[in-house]
């Protein structure tokens, strides 16, 4: 899916119509003339147009980002490009303290993290939701617990519109890293979470997609393979993947290789490291 993205004037525009704009007044000065960062959030909240008009709401304490993105791939912008959102709050990566200064707001609409709802999960709103994904935060868990619990899925075409997104701003602004919420606020924030695939986001934004970008494998094994977290029968064990299991690689490490796990529905499940003499 090519989406066409094109950056003119610090305006986003989709196959050559610029895209819904819904102006948030809750901005800082000037963004500098090259971004190097993009931060990735969920709202924690039902649809982007929800959430870009919270955004110029007089209710807001003081919030915003450059663009919003739908469920459905659709993306609404807030912000031009050249001024600073207020998205990541108190913040720091390495020696740079406050990143709305030093980076482009990115915020997916997405419940985040669930709670248990009979026998199944809900957002806190307590919509249902029937598939999610299901892991312990890296940072831990908002109820301070590391034990896997649902958070809500980040669909195929949201995430394509995602990557097609950073790739414009690559282009345009030199935009050569992507963060996640969790990542510079990490145990205040959880966004966007365990089931944000963020090293594929990466791969698919940065790396070689002509080598290992759209390349799906198979598990061999009769009777399944680990899914390790690193390069390594020394590394722990995530989970068994049944023969025939699809996965895409992301990178290697020697005879490793750091695969994606796809579903039936074609989205990723699952991160982690197997041997490549076992995939095919």
């Amino acid at each position: 899916m090519d989406l066409a993205f094109a950056i003119k004037e610090r305006r986003l525009s989709e196959n050559g119509e610029a895209v819904e704009y819904i102006p948030s007044p809750y901005v800082g000065g000037a963004l500098p003339q090259s971004v190097k960062i993009a931060v990735v959030h969920f709202t924690y909240g039902a649809g982007a147009k929800s959430s870009a008009n919270w955004f110029k709401d007089p209710k807001n304490p003081g919030s915003s980002a450059h663009v919003v993105i739908d469920r459905d791939g659709t993306v609404i912008q807030c912000v031009p490009f050249s001024t600073i959102a207020w998205h990541a709050g108190k913040s720091r990566l390495r020696d740079l303290v406050g990143l709305n200064q030093y980076s482009i707001g990115i915020e997916l609409a997405n419940w985040g993290y669930l709670a248990r709802s009979g026998e199944g999960w809900a957002s806190y709103s307590g919509a249902k939701i029937a598939k999610p994904f299901i892991g312990a935060h890296k940072n831990g868990n908002p109820d301070k617990g590391h034990l896997p619990i649902g958070w809500e899925t980040y669909p195929a075409a949201q995430f394509q519109s995602t990557v097609e997104l950073v790739r414009a701003l690559a282009a345009a602004y030199g935009v050569e890293e992507v963060v996640g919420h969790d990542d510079i606020s990490p145990g205040r924030k959880w966004d966007p979470g365990p089931a944000f695939d963020m090293a594929r986001f990466r791969n698919q934004v940065f790396g070689d997609r002509k080598d290992m970008g759209d390349i799906r494998l198979k598990v061999l094994v009769a009777e399944g393979l680990n899914l390790r977290t690193g390069p390594g029968i020394e590394f722990e064990a995530k989970q068994m993947l049944p023969v025939d299991t699809v996965v895409e690689p992301i990178s290697e490490d020697g005879l490793w290789v750091c695969v994606s796990v796809i579903a039936e529905n074609s989205e990723p499940t699952a991160t982690g490291w197997v041997h490549s003499r076992y995939i095919g």
